[in-house]
């Protein structure tokens, strides 16, 4: 019989269709009829389910900083200003964004952002690398994701071109390549160095690529590592800028954990620091940032910002046009996101705001460190599993050694055997 509908998985958009975001997969879905049915009282060995799938801290019970919800009440109800019910140091902050946005959160802001909030960001990136930032330069998106959207719809330009991709990867790479009819040019890290970038696995992969027509235009690398959890050296990162120079292409860097860093004289450095420091490599680059990780782990409010460096002015021409399509960020998330880079402190802050902040901040992040090594330890521990210390960010990722008659059974299957693991583990 005809189908009654004139849009049908036959003849819809086929990039959407090849798009898959492991996060959210299989797993997920399995996971979540098995919630279901726990609270419809079906019997399993276990009463209760962690979903792991995805960083969503404040599902686990990770506190918001009560500075940063106070100010965002009372920019959402300028009402409260007339009132004592929140401190002076956070009816004068949030006094401050509404001189900015007169109309209040409700209505639109500019294309790329609020003027003071990307001037704050650009003061806090000089602050942290010692590196001039230009205001103009930098984007407010909801959340990283949506930067990564803009850039590789502006990088990719044909239906050859290809980006590289760190394996083990964020699933949201490959979904957006999907998405953009790309070729996704996988490089992989090595396990057994700790989850560390060959420059001569690099150029494998990119060769590789490069014979079978791909034309390789960018390199995605996430520093601290998701979900692998190391932190780059700034050697690493050098060797990497020469190898993007080397072969022409831009430099995509993921740096939203960059607070989260445990591993005892590990340090996280920005790609553009080191870009700026080695000028015989002058590659374009585009640097993301987010509040929804780091010590934030505020997801559900989608603020985060990129920058560009060494971007043709032309071309940034085109990437403020795109990002005037989308008419702005959503504003919650910009004021969110200048509080992320502009906190409290001693010197602007009173004793007693300053000193709440900084005892949740020094909360969360001990909190954080500890079930990095607890994970790291409990994994260790199992038969079959081996797992490589969590430098920084919010992940571990082990490796399990699966049977040989476990890998065949997935193969007549048709699925992969980690999936299989999974899958027969519930």
């Amino acid at each position: 019989m005809a189908s009654k509908h004139f849009l049908t998985i036959k003849n819809m958009s086929k990039a959407v269709i090849e798009a898959e975001y492991a996060v959210r997969g299989t797993m997920s879905i399995l996971a979540g009829k098995i919630g279901q049915g726990l609270k419809e009282g079906k019997k399993y060995p276990f009463t209760e389910i962690t979903e792991c799938n995805i960083g969503n801290p404040q599902v686990f019970g990770q506190a918001p900083f009560t500075y940063n919800r106070q100010v965002l009440s009372a920019v959402m109800n300028p009402e409260l200003l007339k009132t004592n019910v929140y401190h002076k140091d956070v009816l004068k902050r949030a006094e401050t964004y509404l001189k900015h946005a007169p109309s209040g959160l409700g209505a639109y802001s500019d294309s790329q952002g609020f003027k003071i909030v990307r001037e704050n960001i650009a003061k806090f990136i000089e602050k942290r690398d010692g590196v001039a930032s230009n205001p103009d330069n930098i984007y407010l998106t909801d959340g990283a994701t949506f930067g990564l959207h803009v850039s590789l719809q502006t990088i990719l330009s044909g239906p050859n071109d290809g980006v590289m991709l760190p394996i083990p990867q964020y699933p949201l790479y490959t979904a957006l390549l999907s998405l953009n009819q790309a070729h996704k040019v996988p490089y992989y890290l090595n396990e057994e160095a700790g989850w560390k970038i060959s420059i001569e696995g690099l150029q494998k992969s990119y060769d590789e690529a490069v014979k079978k027509g791909v034309n390789v235009r960018a390199i995605v690398v996430i520093n601290p590592g998701n979900p692998t959890g190391q932190v780059l050296t700034a050697q690493e990162m050098l060797d990497t800028i020469e190898f993007a120079h080397r072969n022409k292409l831009v430099l995509l860097a993921d740096e939203v954990y960059q607070r989260n860093i445990y591993k005892e004289g590990s340090k996280f450095v920005s790609f553009k620091k080191v870009v700026a420091e080695n000028n015989k490599y002058p590659i374009d680059l585009f640097s993301f940032h987010s509040t929804s990780k780091g010590l934030m782990g505020e997801c559900g409010i989608r603020g985060g910002y990129f920058e560009l460096f060494n971007i043709d002015s032309a071309v940034q021409q085109q990437i403020t046009k795109l990002r005037t399509m989308y008419l702005c960020p959503n504003t919650t998330g910009q004021v969110l996101t200048d509080l992320m880079i502009n906190p409290p402190t001693a010197e602007n802050s009173a004793p007693e705001v300053y000193e709440q902040f900084k005892r949740e901040e020094q909360g969360i992040f001990d909190s954080l460190k500890y079930r990095a090594k607890m994970v790291t330890q409990f994994l260790k521990s199992m038969k079959g599993v081996t797992c490589n210390e969590v430098e920084g960010a919010m992940y571990a990722f082990p490796r399990i050694h699966l049977p040989k008659r476990a890998i065949e059974e997935a193969k007549a299957k048709n699925i992969s055997p980690d999936l299989l693991y999974t899958m027969e583990g519930n």
